[in-house]
């Protein structure tokens, strides 16, 4: 996981890193600091310790459905729902997510107009809380497989 300062009116392809110059990275704990976002490493290839880390964000989110959901220019309207996905929103329950394959951006905004840009890859777990603006695009290479950790049943997801 890498995070950083985005530029405040990012132009282009919103695939691309938008740094603000001089690039300014922050830490795991300064997000959490400025953006209530919690961040996990879960080791896919150790089976009992993943169990281990997503049973504890289960039950300490009140997590009760799943699914795995892949970005990719295979899907139907892909240039549409990448247009979608990069749309600030804020929702009403925790946006749980861990990046199975693949890479992509979370881009959060703790002030008005100001972006912080969270790059996760393979078994990066985010937590970003309810009621923070966000967004989120994939890197150059257009995929990423994700599962999704939900606290109450929404429409397209599987239990």
């Amino acid at each position: 996981m890498q995070i950083w300062h985005m530029e405040p009116f990012p132009c282009g392809d919103r695939r691309l890193p938008h740094h603000v110059f001089p690039p300014k990275k922050i830490t795991t704990t300064q997000l959490a600091q400025l953006a209530g976002v919690q961040y996990y490493k879960v080791d896919l290839d150790d089976t009992a310790s993943m169990k281990k880390r997503l049973s504890a964000v289960k039950t300490e989110k009140n997590v009760t459905f799943t699914d795995v959901f892949t970005v990719s220019p295979t899907m139907l309207d892909f240039d549409d729902k990448m247009e979608q996905f990069y749309e600030p929103q804020i929702q009403k329950d925790d946006v749980i997510s861990l990046v199975v394959d693949g890479t992509c951006y979370y881009d959060v905004e703790p002030e008005d107009d100001s972006w912080i840009r969270v790059q996760l890859e393979k078994g990066d777990l985010i937590v970003i809380p309810k009621g923070l603006s966000h967004r989120f695009t994939t890197t150059p290479q257009n995929f990423v497989k994700i599962q999704r950790f939900f606290s109450r049943k929404v429409e397209g997801t599987q239990g």
